[in-house]
């Protein structure tokens, strides 16, 4: 079954296209769609207002099966979806950087997933086998 996946990555400081676009790939390859489009584009908040994107963001993490969370660098953003989608009772899968100092209230988060990651290869191998065992369960 096709999950809707909400990928999170820093949209302000510290932003990364291609490392997001090569994400969203993995997450296609397994089979999953994603729901947060913007985040690929140059411009992911186009002309939209500060209030338009919290709404556009904060309802995205409502409408996701499961969030995708880049969080090798530290994002306002990131941290505020994590925090709504685990209030919401959403699946989590933070992945980082390994070297990464990763918040601690993010190492706490009860029923997120962890991935560290050493570079692409391993990023792909990882968050492709936690999306499968995702389907996989959600299928039974």
């Amino acid at each position: 079954m096709v999950k809707k996946v909400y990928l999170s990555v820093p949209l302000i400081a510290n932003r990364d296209v291609r490392t997001a676009k090569r994400i969203a790939r993995i997450i296609e390859a397994a089979g999953h769609k994603i729901i947060s489009p913007w985040v690929l584009e140059r411009n992911p908040n186009g002309n939209l207002t500060a209030a338009e994107v919290f709404e556009r963001d904060t309802n995205g993490v409502r409408e996701c099966d499961v969030i995708v969370a880049e969080a090798s660098t530290p994002s306002h953003g990131i941290g505020i979806e994590m925090m709504l989608a685990h209030t919401l009772g959403k699946r989590i899968i933070c992945i980082y950087r390994s070297g990464t100092k990763l918040s601690r209230m993010i190492q706490g988060m009860p029923n997120a997933v962890l991935i560290e990651y050493t570079g692409v290869s391993d990023l792909r191998k990882k968050l492709s086998t936690e999306l499968k065992v995702l389907k996989d369960r959600l299928q039974s």
